[in-house]
């Protein structure tokens, strides 16, 4: 059954090439753009953690 699946799949593949790149193609920046928006977020998030008193801290301006 999922060897049909498969079959179909690569047969509209082939049928529809600039549409299958399109879609790869937004699904890759897509990734691409939560990946770096979670490096972005775990970069800024740590900074001060050597402090003993780090949920204390408050950033002013």
């Amino acid at each position: 059954m999922i060897k049909n699946y498969f079959i179909t799949a690569f047969r509209n593949f082939k049928r529809n090439k600039s549409y299958t790149l399109l879609n790869t193609m937004g699904l890759t920046v897509g990734i691409g753009a939560c990946f770096l928006i979670f490096l972005i977020i775990q970069f800024e998030s740590s900074f001060d953690n050597f402090h003993p008193k780090k949920n204390s801290i408050y950033r002013i301006g």
